[in-house]
């Protein structure tokens, strides 16, 4: 009897251990949260300006979460093909997004209804959208698609195309990568330039996106195969470039006298660890830190001031599709296999 009654209390408290443990995984140090979204690989995240919303875009569905307890919010539905970019309004107000499907979208983020869809028939881009932006005064919006080699230019009103464009369109063949600065006032491409039969050079294009004139030309990056994963800091100062050669490369960009061509020789930085293409790259708000992610599966961060690597988070189980900073201290990470963990780097980097 006494054994009987032992054996059915060891049972009991096994049991209370699994109700208290046993329905949620464990998750990794520094790790806030871990979100599976259950809806294939992590396209794109983005934060609002405020850090209250977080939004997750993966085939053809973008989801809302609160950027304080990730909880999610609600489920934007309306692109019929996967969605590759977002980004929302100053004010937090606004989230847009295109993808595959050619047509952007904006979305009202207190309601979750769809505002806009950007394109008609005439008006559409005719290859996927890959990079988008509003302009500080939130009366611009743009997108940009590298397979149509094209930039338009939308009214955030009414969703009406003021017009298209493309600069340096002898070069758009060649495209590998593009990104619009935090406000739209510049866009860099990243292009690869065959020099010979078997010499291939790899640089940046910069361009006023209203002007189109080319304040910098042939950044003629140090990087020996194509440039697969382009950022430019929130302050405008900064550009990161990853590559297939599984190197980083960042760039001061200010140094300028448009429209006057500029080499700008060496990178500040040549950032190396990663065993892997360079899939993912992102600047923390005040540009200290950078993130990257790779086909290793790992994301990396990098110390701006020292070009020091601080930490490598080895949680995923397949590449790293996306990166996203609320703050300095705050990082999510998104990955091909479904899951975003939230990172706190309070304890990795410096607050000094």
């Amino acid at each position: 009897m006494k054994m009987t009654r032992l054996t059915n209390f060891i049972l009991l408290l096994t049991l209370a251990m699994f109700l208290a443990n046993g329905f949620t995984e464990d998750l990794p140090k520094h790790a806030i949260t871990r979100i599976d979204t259950g809806k294939g690989p992590v396209n794109a995240i983005v934060y609002a300006p405020d850090t209250n919303r977080l939004a997750i875009a993966n085939s053809g569905n973008i989801s809302l979460y609160d950027g304080k307890t990730s909880e999610k919010l609600t489920e934007l539905i309306g692109h019929t093909a996967p969605v590759l970019t977002l980004t929302f309004s100053a004010n937090s107000e606004i989230l847009a997004s295109g993808g595959e499907d050619k047509k952007g979208r904006m979305w009202d983020v207190r309601t979750g209804e769809l505002m806009h869809i950007l394109g008609g028939e005439t008006t559409a881009h005719k290859g996927a959208l890959n990079t988008l932006a509003f302009s500080g005064n939130e009366e611009m919006f743009y997108s940009a698609s590298i397979e149509d080699g094209t930039i338009r230019y939308w009214n955030p009103l009414d969703g009406g195309c003021y017009r298209a464009s493309w600069r340096t369109s002898d070069m758009t063949k060649s495209t590998t990568a593009v990104a619009f600065s935090r406000y739209g006032d510049f866009l860099a491409k990243a292009i690869e330039m065959t020099m010979s039969f078997k010499e291939r050079k790899f640089a940046i294009l910069l361009s006023e996106t209203d002007t189109g004139n080319d304040f910098v030309h042939d950044i003629l990056t140090k990087h020996t195969q194509k440039i697969t994963a382009l950022t430019i800091s929130s302050s405008g100062e900064y550009l990161a470039t990853g590559s297939s050669d599984w190197t980083i490369e960042v760039w001061k960009v200010t140094d300028r006298e448009p429209p006057t061509p500029v080499n700008l020789g060496d990178p500040l930085w040549i950032l190396k660890g990663h065993a892997g293409t360079v899939t993912s790259v992102a600047f923390s708000p005040t540009g200290r830190i950078l993130a990257s992610g790779s086909a290793d599966q790992r994301v990396r961060l990098w110390d701006l001031t020292t070009g020091e690597h601080l930490h490598t988070f080895s949680n995923h189980t397949s590449k790293i599709s996306a990166l996203a900073f609320a703050r300095d201290d705050v990082l999510a990470s998104g990955s091909s296999d479904g899951t975003v963990f939230i990172w706190d780097l309070s304890k990795i980097i410096s607050t000094d």
